[in-house]
């Protein structure tokens, strides 16, 4: 896997700059340029666009209680898209435009449902041994919780904070 990820990143600028020298010849460098430029421009348009869009529905999400885990994936695809648009290039622009589309996230996500071979499951609790006193405890004795207590009258105004003097 660290032997792919080498060579692709050896890849990718020698395969943008063979597309930039071709596009070069066959439209000229001027319009090279200026097509790249436009493809930022409007990547970081649609960008910008589908961003508060993504945000949008992930608190909308979260008020009805539910995990905006589909929010978060296209919230990384976009932000993937804008690290892909910075770096100069029509293969990486062209990825980039592709991760900025909708359908194409969609699918992407479907994809990942379908494969995923792990279930992440979250839990609470600190398990044992992480706290003050902790350690492996043997289950053959009673279970011992220390705490301290005092008595308070209901009626009698609160001790640590002060008396709101209003009506």
């Amino acid at each position: 896997m660290g032997w792919m990820l080498f060579a692709g990143l050896i890849a990718l600028p020698v395969a943008e700059i063979m597309v930039w020298v071709k596009m070069s010849a066959v439209i000229g460098a001027g319009a090279t340029i200026l097509l790249s430029v436009l493809a930022v421009l409007v990547g970081l348009s649609i960008l910008r666009r589908q961003g508060l869009a993504v945000l949008l529905d992930a608190r909308s999400r979260l008020e009805l209680g539910e995990m905006p885990v589909a929010a978060a994936f296209e919230g990384l695809c976009l932000s993937a898209a804008g690290f892909l648009l910075v770096l100069p290039g029509f293969l990486t622009d062209i990825l980039a435009v592709a991760l900025l589309l909708a359908p194409v996230r969609a699918a992407l996500w479907l994809w990942i449902e379908r494969n995923a071979s792990t279930i992440v499951v979250a839990q609470g609790g600190a398990g044992t041994g992480a706290g003050p006193g902790g350690g492996a405890r043997s289950g053959s004795g009673p279970v011992i919780i220390d705490g301290d207590f005092h008595e308070v009258d209901p009626k009698a105004p609160p001790v640590d904070r002060p008396v709101d003097p209003r009506p």
